[in-house]
């Protein structure tokens, strides 16, 4: 009569499974996060890319006022940007503050666009420059 001999009678313990489970869980939590920080990313590059947007409309219009009716000013434009809402007030759009500033130099006008905006607490802001000659 032949005996069948187990070569290998060890299979896997309810403490090695659960050690597997909490190293699977350790990786998906890092997973997580690492999607969660890249997400936030290219929300900033998304509200940058709009602030950009929002200067350059800015620097048109006063490229298209009077040369004598340029002044400096602050105006606030809201935008809708993926359903993304101001931190101050949920029930409206994200707010970019604009400053124009305009400075007088020999027969030419500096004209200088400050876009100003908030996400998450922090403060961003972008800024172009342009001169604009006495007609």
């Amino acid at each position: 009569m032949e005996q069948f001999v187990r070569l290998n009678n060890k299979g896997v313990s309810l403490v090695e499974v659960m050690v597997a489970l909490l190293i699977a869980l350790l990786v998906f939590f890092a997973m997580m996060q690492t999607a969660l920080v890249g997400i936030d990313s290219n929300v900033r590059n998304l509200l940058r890319d709009e602030a950009v947007s929002v200067a350059q409309q800015q620097m048109d219009k006063a490229r298209n006022v009077a040369y004598d009716a340029l002044v400096s000013g602050t105006e606030t434009v809201r935008r809708n940007i993926r359903n993304l809402k101001d931190p101050d007030d949920p029930s409206k759009d994200i707010a970019f503050n604009t400053t124009t500033t305009v400075t007088e130099l020999s027969n030419n006008k500096q004209i200088n666009i400050l876009v100003t905006w908030q996400w998450k607490g922090t403060n961003y802001s972008h800024s172009i420059t342009t001169i604009r000659k006495t007609s």
